[in-house]
């Protein structure tokens, strides 16, 4: 059974000559955290912070190098219930953490984000 794919980007990398963290990429470590058994569900791919990103051009095209992205498994008929799936390259997908959280709280029961 394939897995919907979740790219994040690694949890710490420099910009302007200082450390960094993304927070979209930190809030899905913290659901992933909270609901460990997801990792068994999802394929989680870290990407560097600098572009391109070549497993996301590589999926998705050069205008869609965002993390997180979720990449779904299956393509979807349509945009969703909240209008956040885009599609690229015959692939569905989500960006941001909240669109995906939301997401996934509703395809596996689990809480979904305020």
């Amino acid at each position: 059974m394939a897995k919907d794919t979740l790219y994040l980007l690694k949890p710490h990398f420099e910009k302007d000559g200082a450390q960094r963290f993304c927070p979209d990429c930190a809030m899905m470590e913290g659901y992933l955290a909270t609901y460990p058994a997801l990792r068994e569900t999802l394929e989680i791919v870290y990407v560097d912070y600098l572009r391109p990103r070549a497993a996301l051009v590589e999926r998705l095209g050069e205008g869609h190098q965002n993390a997180p992205t979720l990449i779904l498994a299956e393509a979807s008929a349509d945009a969703g219930p909240h209008g956040e799936i885009h599609s690229a390259n015959g692939l569905s997908f989500l960006t941001d953490a909240r669109p995906i959280t939301r997401y996934l709280a509703a395809k596996h029961g689990l809480a979904a984000p305020l």
